[in-house]
């Protein structure tokens, strides 16, 4: 199982410099067909994904769908280097897939 990441060009440089192969994207059309295509391999444990694309509405409803009905891949949200960083805090994450509040 491993890692993949979709972003923009600095953040998939990052994590191609240890190894871990992604999607270079620079629209959420772009995202959105990377995530599709990653979301078909069964090698793939984590998928890191740029905030500035899973901000789209479409692209955080299918991100939620899939964090409630499969145990992997993991998905995880980081800041780009020039998107926003969003507001949403673990426990909410939590709470939204578990369905209670903590």
């Amino acid at each position: 199982m491993i890692g993949y990441v979709i972003g923009d060009s600095d953040m998939i440089t990052g994590f191609r410099l240890v190894g871990v192969e992604g999607a270079e994207v620079a629209t959420v059309d772009e995202a959105w067909q990377a995530l599709s295509e990653v979301l078909n391999r069964s090698d793939i444990a984590i998928i890191v994904i740029s905030e500035a694309f899973s901000m789209d509405p479409a692209i955080h409803a299918q991100i939620d769908k899939i964090r409630q009905e499969q145990i992997t891949p993991l998905i995880v949200e980081l800041p780009g280097s020039r998107g926003p960083s969003s507001t949403t805090t673990i426990s909410d994450t939590i709470s939204k897939i578990l369905g209670i509040r903590i």
